[in-house]
């Protein structure tokens, strides 16, 4: 175990950490005793997490390994606000990783591949701008359950904003054409 302990190292090193205290045993040195010792001692774990909510079960089984894998590296990679973006140095420290624990790296088509499937399971949220998703706070968030429904509620108000406004936009056109046509037939 000890030689996987640097490979998730956050890139800010921001993880809160939380020591916990334990009794240990050990063997005493001398042959001739064989006498358990016992000692407190205690070692830090980690608190950070992402939530992974249940009705998400269905779409990750329907994911290839490699996109399944990626997702799981997203998720711990993800902003406070689930952006991640596809980038040479996120396709980078997901190989870096993978080379680390012994798997064969991915292509950057492979990692590519991967974004669009995501998109189109709808785990990952194409965003303006280039090479930007959010993970979709429906299935995985780092936070708040509060924090989760804001962006939640965001979400869900931008798909419903294009076709508001496009509604919007024909029903003035609608009414214009009706006033103008009234107006030239008196």
């Amino acid at each position: 175990m000890k030689k996987y302990t640097n490979l998730f190292v956050n890139k800010k090193n921001d993880f809160k950490k939380k020591r916990v205290n334990y009794l240990a045993k050990s063997v005493s040195k001398s042959l001739d005793e064989g006498l358990e010792i016992l000692y407190h001692t205690s070692v830090l774990v980690e608190t950070s997490f992402v939530k992974r909510y249940f009705w998400s079960s269905h779409l990750l089984m329907k994911l290839s390994k490699s996109e399944r894998v990626f997702i799981d590296f997203l998720t711990e990679e993800m902003d406070e606000n689930n952006f991640v973006s596809n980038t040479k140095l996120t396709r980078m420290r997901f190989n870096d990783l993978i080379k680390k624990i012994g798997c064969d790296t991915y292509s950057e088509s492979t990692i590519h591949k991967c974004f669009t499937g995501l998109t189109n399971n709808n785990l990952l949220i194409k965003k303006k701008g280039r090479g930007l998703y959010r993970v979709s706070p429906l299935f995985f968030f780092k936070g708040s359950e509060e924090d989760r429904a804001k962006l939640v509620r965001a979400e869900l108000e931008e798909l419903n904003k294009i076709p508001i406004n496009k509604l919007r936009r024909d029903l003035i056109i609608e009414k214009a054409l009706s006033l103008d046509s009234q107006q030239s037939h008196p």
